[in-house]
């Protein structure tokens, strides 16, 4: 089979061409779901937008990822309307800077030529662990996005532009996201040490470590105020109750005993049930071009500490489960970028020039290339499948918890969750509160006014019961479901009846 591909493109329409690729493939969800939200954590962001509050202390600048929110905030404020729609248009314009990035890293890092570097872009776009970070882990797609783009100029340091730009590029990067940061430092002291191992150029060591130390400080400084945080306090309606176990190691913020974590992700009964979980997610995500990254592995030194980094981040947790980076699923989903450079490498040598153009000429690398790509269209028919069929990667166990897919409620509430705010809202009064479980805090955040009070919880709905009455207030509110759908593990306490009826979400009053 000889699939005969024609076409001449310069970088400039490449990078368009790649973007515009990301930007219509990621807005096809968005569409799929109007007008709803995509994705768990897109409440969140709206919430933050809906505050106009980026920075609550000064030594939030170090210890926070604020550059996304810094961006919605101001453009919120410019535009006016409704956060969520501002977000349906911010989420694909990230995920088309990181399929342009692709393409980027693969013409100035690899040095492949467009068609190929084109060819990245696009089988990068249509990956289910890709499309995964880019559904509401926002902040970490534009770290990864400007990481992508930061990258390359480690080879032009010798140049003021290139110089100038990388210190840029790369202090935006560890505003983004602490795993753009994390994977920035790493690549960087890599570079250096191997650099150093083999006796190469000093001169460009000192380059590349002295137009990072911008960048590294401001890294260095985040993570002594993790250490040795300011004590302050910013007034809230929100009353957390400390219910779940994040169980890190120490005072090492950033690691995990995973045998010991209890969160509504990251929760495992035994080493077998962290094993299951690692080994299903890991199949689903790459099996189907696994064969591809590992025919097509070549070594280059930036490629190589990456996809160490990112190894160690996914598959730590099994050697080490008591003390792990901590979002091993994380990790393993940033695995797509190394393992998209990587495969396309393979598929790269089964092509063949053909009068100025290129014939695909192995069934093999085709087939899985279709079948990765029929992954992700899956995943993004997600809102669909959910609302009507109830049939889709959402469904299988154990993996369904590390892929977020309608906005913490299915599609078919949003609306009776909206509805349900909006009247407390109408009816709470000053002795009042409301018990919101993790899944509808920032629905609260959103329609709730700052005077209503709300009290938080994940697991244990009991210890927030608890904690409302020791806060003196008479009168205690829950929002749930009335027909138990599985979802989150909660039940409705006993002495809570219900009061009013939004479909299938209800308000309820504490009356025992």
């Amino acid at each position: 089979m000889h699939l005969f591909i024609n076409f001449r493109l310069s970088d400039y329409y490449g990078l368009s061409v790649c973007f515009l690729a990301g930007f219509f493939v990621r807005l096809i969800p968005e569409l799929l779901a109007f007008p709803h939200p995509v994705g768990f954590d897109t409440v969140y962001y709206a919430a933050i937008i809906k505050s106009g509050v980026v920075w609550s202390h000064w030594s939030v600048f170090f210890t926070y990822s604020w550059l996304f929110p810094a961006i919605s905030v101001l453009l919120h404020l410019i535009v006016g309307g409704d956060p969520f729609s501002l977000l349906k248009i911010l989420a694909p314009v990230l995920f088309g800077l990181n399929v342009a990035g692709v393409f980027w890293f693969a013409r100035k890092m690899l040095d492949w030529n467009v068609r190929l570097s084109l060819l990245a872009g696009v089988f990068f776009a249509f990956q289910l662990a890709s499309l995964r970070i880019s559904w509401d882990l926002l902040r970490n797609a534009l770290g990864l996005g400007l990481l992508l783009f930061t990258l390359p100029f480690v080879k032009g340091l010798g140049s003021r532009r290139g110089f100038a730009v990388f210190v840029l590029l790369s202090l935006l990067s560890v505003f983004a996201h602490e795993y753009a940061a994390v994977t920035l430092l790493f690549i960087v002291f890599g570079l250096v040490l191997w650099s150093a191992l083999k006796g190469e150029a000093l001169q460009q060591n000192k380059r590349l470590l002295l137009a990072f130390s911008p960048a590294l400080t401001v890294f260095l400084v985040g993570v002594w105020l993790r250490f040795f945080p300011v004590r302050y306090s910013v007034e809230t309606n929100v009353i957390n109750t400390g219910d779940v176990v994040y169980a890190s190691v120490g005072r090492f913020f950033f690691l995990t005993n995973y045998l010991s974590v209890k969160t509504s992700v990251d929760f495992y009964a035994s080493y077998a049930d962290l094993l299951l979980s690692v080994v299903a997610l890991f199949l689903l995500l790459y099996l189907p071009c696994i064969f591809l990254v590992w025919k097509g592995f070549f070594k280059i030194r930036v490629l190589s500490l990456w996809s160490v980094l990112l190894l160690v981040g996914a598959f730590g947790c099994l050697v080490v489960p008591f003390c792990a980076l901590e979002y091993w699923h994380r990790w393993m989903f940033m695995l797509v970028y190394p393992f998209t450079f990587y495969a396309v490498n393979h598929v790269g040598e089964s092509l063949r020039d053909c009068g100025g153009g290129l014939c695909f000429g192995s069934k093999k690398a085709i087939g899985m290339v279709l079948v990765s790509a029929v992954l992700g269209c899956v995943y993004l028919a997600t809102p669909v499948l959910m609302s009507t069929v109830n049939v889709g990667i959402f469904a299988l166990n154990p993996v369904n918890k590390y892929f977020s897919f309608a906005p913490t409620v299915p599609y078919v509430d949003v609306d009776d969750v909206v509805r349900a705010m909006k009247w407390l809202n109408g009816n709470m009064g000053v002795e009042s509160c409301v018990v919101l479980q993790h899944a509808f805090l920032w629905w609260g955040k959103l329609y709730l006014d700052d005077v209503h009070v709300i009290v938080h919880f994940e697991n244990d709905v009991y210890s927030a019961l608890d904690s409302a009455f020791e806060h003196g207030f008479g009168r205690v509110y829950f929002v749930w479901w009335n027909t138990p759908i599985g979802w989150y593990g909660v039940t409705v306490p006993e002495g809570f009846v219900r009061l009013e009826d939004f479909g299938r979400i209800s308000v309820y009053e504490f009356t025992g």
